[in-house]
């Protein structure tokens, strides 16, 4: 920030600079007040001290001391700087174009001062003044990323605005990107895919495949230029053409499977021959497309007999006869599915793939296959286990995970049960004593542990608890037993250990909001109100954080030239902003807060409402992003899918009326606040009656997941909440009704004594629920010793 400020009050901000770079603000403030006693008006010195202050949480100081900088209009680069990077921090980047509209009115033909201002449109999504910025940007220098900058501004004012984007904004960018295009002689390859994006948004695909064809344009390799190809024919619906170049792709990269896919989707759309049989004398055509089952069966055998060991061609060919028993058509050239997927398990069932490679395929066969498939596979693992050697184990290990998920081990007797389960154990223990690694010991102890786990006995699994933990101490980065080992303790009431082995995943970054649905959910009920407090404000933090860097990472696409990435960015910058996840966590801690603080009076309650309103008020409910991976759940079950997407929905209607119940409970205190204080706010009975309408109701319609696997991570607290919360919301009601009546001194039917007995009731009905036989019942076990804390609170008059 101080590269253009001369030598001597570089000299007098360098400590300062250090201490803010060493993260010790409180020395940054202090340093900065002996710069202020001599130089009184020194702003870069004043705004530095800002920084200082925002990072020790006093934002309201900050904000008035860079108020009063901004009243001077400053003019000094490192000072506007200084002030923008206030902002960001603050999350309040609107603020930064302000400084550089003043400052241009001063020196209006500053590019460095264009430029930021354009950054801080494009911070604030405010498209059409970020492309009248980069239009004077252009004007002043003549510089051609400047155009860019502009074409790029006019896609998205396009995208925004659909009507007028196809009238101006696409067609102008057009021309800008064209105009430019014929000035240089080498165009970037972000240029050129910035030229095919508004190509394909003016519905202009016939242009862009003949752009990808012009051999002048080779800034992109024959792989990427090809799949282009393959989107923009899909868009104007050239099947034909779409086959042949998938049919190039494949003789390209036979180990392709993606490309198999689209291969076989165009083939089965331009099928006229089902006529299976090979004929020998067969030869690829790659100027025409393939319509017979007779042309696909003959290049899978060409590319099954040049492409040597490759895995594509072998899983292709069980992929096509799949297709084609599904749609009734006999296959003469190939063998029967199940025998495919055993000549596959037996070339590469060594490898750690072989099972996610023929789950895809075991999935769609007939129930009769599956016996056949379950008949066959038994039979060569019965020859197979008598084998030694790490590729043994592993072909061993595949076989098993197989045969788990066609549901052998569930349709055997409890006895036959216990003796595949023993099998199952003793090669677990074998692959420890020979050291074969994490990964072949995986799939033995995971088997093991999902079928004790079935039967929902907790000796068994405490038995499987032990065995996992076992691996994880030879083991530690096996991160499946580790989230297994963490469902399990989660289960079983054990917050304490279930934190303890999660900790060692150590998570980070974006992770952080992918695997939000992992133990967190089972903080609060299960009592560990602190663990769930601070991992609320470490998550806040993150958000906070990302929120301001993704931003920025924004600009520096800007300034690099990677115009692809800009939309990429402020995508992933929106899934984050409204993250489901996001607004549990906020919410949480808010009510945390009240539940946490040593407030035991309503005034002091009424002091933390109002130091929370503001957050209470901002917080999400609506349009909600679930941005979690359930595929870490993913198990050996035939039931997975079913499971993942029953999973999925489950967790985000859940979640989404947690989040309305909470911002329902807070909401409520806010009314009472207004309610005390005689002020106008929301109405309470409003509030009331729509959350009975959108939240209980869907509560109680969630679906029942009894049946499942215990170990599919999906919370079901929203069931028992919705016994609760007409109690709660009846308790707020009397509570103001209470407080309206202290106020106003008028008769009423309420007393403190219909509260008490209310919360007595609500007490008494918990108990009910939580206590069978002197034992707490964690799989029932709801939130309600801080919905009681809650309901205590409304109550005080």
């Amino acid at each position: 920030m101080a590269n253009r400020r001369d030598p001597q009050t570089e000299r007098k901000l360098r400590p300062l600079y250090d201490a803010l770079d060493n993260l010790n603000n409180k020395q940054a403030i202090q340093r900065a007040d002996k710069i202020l006693k001599k130089e009184k008006d020194f702003h870069c010195a004043k705004v530095l001290k800002a920084l200082a202050m925002v990072r020790l949480m006093k934002t309201q100081e900050a904000l008035a001391l860079l108020d009063e900088v901004k009243s001077h209009f400053p003019l000094d680069e490192s000072t506007l700087q200084a002030m923008s990077v206030c902002y960001k921090e603050l999350l309040q980047p609107e603020l930064i174009p302000e400084l550089y509209e003043t400052a241009l009115k001063y020196t209006p033909n500053s590019e460095d001062f264009l430029t930021q201002l354009f950054m801080g449109y494009v911070r604030i999504k405010e498209y059409k003044k970020q492309q009248q910025v980069a239009t004077r940007l252009h004007k002043l220098t003549s510089t051609t990323a400047y155009s860019y900058w502009n074409a790029v501004s006019l896609v998205f004012m396009g995208k925004e605005n659909p009507d007028l984007g196809k009238v101006m904004c696409f067609p102008l960018a057009l021309k800008i990107i064209e105009k430019s295009k014929e000035k240089s002689d080498e165009v970037a390859e972000e240029v050129f895919r910035l030229y095919l994006e508004v190509l394909e948004l003016m519905g202009k695909s016939e242009k862009a495949i003949e752009e990808l064809e012009d051999p002048k344009n080779v800034i992109i390799d024959e792989r990427e230029r090809r799949r282009l190809k393959i989107h923009f024919h899909t868009l104007l619906g050239n099947t034909e053409q779409c086959n042949i170049l998938y049919k190039q792709a494949l003789i390209a990269e036979p180990d392709c499977y993606d490309s198999y896919k689209g291969y076989f989707d165009t083939s089965f759309r331009l099928l006229t021959d089902s006529t299976s049989l090979h004929d020998p004398g067969f030869q690829v055509d790659l100027q025409k497309a393939d319509t017979s089952v007779q042309q696909m069966t003959g290049l899978l055998l060409k590319l099954s007999e040049e492409g040597g060991p490759a895995r594509g061609p072998e899983l292709a060919k069980a992929d096509l006869v799949v297709r084609l028993q599904e749609k009734d058509i006999e296959m003469c050239a190939f063998a029967s599915s199940s025998l495919l997927v055993l000549e596959y398990v037996q070339k590469f069932g060594h490898k750690l793939c072989c099972y996610d490679d023929l789950r895809v395929i075991i999935e769609r066969l007939k129930d009769s296959e599956k016996q056949e498939l379950i008949q066959i596979l038994e039979e060569y693992r019965v020859s197979v286990k008598e084998s030694n050697g790490t590729k043994a184990m592993q072909r061993l290990a595949t076989l098993h995970m197989l045969l788990h998920h066609l549901g052998k081990y569930r349709a055997l007797e409890s006895e036959q049960q216990f003796i595949a389960l023993e099998e199952i154990k003793n090669f677990h223990n074998i692959t420890l004593e020979g050291d074969l690694g994490c990964a072949y010991i995986d799939a033995f102890v995971l088997l093991y542990s999902w079928q004790k786990c079935d039967s929902r006995n907790k000796p068994d699994m405490v038995e499987s608890i032990k065995l996992l933990m076992t691996k994880l101490e030879q083991f530690p980065e096996a991160s499946a037993c580790r989230l297994l080992v963490t469902r399990l303790y989660e289960y079983l009431g054990a917050i304490g250990p279930a934190v303890e082995v999660y900790n060692g995943l150590d998570t980070k970054s974006i992770q952080l909001d992918s695997l939000a649905h992992i133990l967190y959910p089972s903080l609060i009920p299960l009592g560990a109100y602190n663990r769930a407090d601070k991992q609320a404000r470490q998550m806040e933090a993150f958000y906070r954080t990302n929120e301001r860097e993704v931003l920025e990472y924004i600009v520096k696409s800007y300034l690099c030239g990677k115009f692809n990435k800009v939309s990429e960015l402020f995508d992933l910058h929106r899934s984050l902003a409204y993250s489901i996840s996001k607004s549990v966590f906020l919410l949480d801690k808010l009510w945390l807060s009240f539940i946490l603080s040593s407030a035991n009076s309503w005034d002091q309650i009424e002091t933390l409402l109002e130091a929370t309103r503001a957050e209470i008020t901002s917080v999400k409910t609506d349009n909600l992003v679930d941005n979690r991976d359930y595929s870490v759940n993913e198990v050996c079950d035939s039931r997975h899918l079913e499971i993942a997407t029953l999973q999925a929905s489950t967790s985000y209607t859940h979640d989404t009326l947690y989040v309305n119940m909470r911002h329902f409970m807070l909401s409520s205190l806010l009314c009472l606040q207004d309610a005390t204080s005689n002020k106008n706010g929301a109405n309470l009975d409003t509030i009331v009656s729509q959350f009975r309408s959108d939240v209980m109701e869907k509560a109680a319609n969630l679906p029942d997941l009894e049946g499942y696997p215990i170990y599919i991570m999906v919370s079901q607290s929203m069931k028992v909440w919705s016994v609760y919360l007409e109690t709660f919301a009846s308790i707020v009601t009397d509570a103001k009704n209470l407080i309206q009546h202290c106020i106003h001194g008028s008769s009423t039917q309420f007393t403190v004594e219909n509260v008490t007995s209310k919360i007595s009731e609500l007490i008494s009905r918990t108990r009910s629920e939580l206590i069978v036989e002197d034992t707490i019942n964690s799989s029932k076990l709801p939130f309600l010793s801080s919905l009681i804390q809650l309901a205590c609170i409304c109550s005080i008059t």
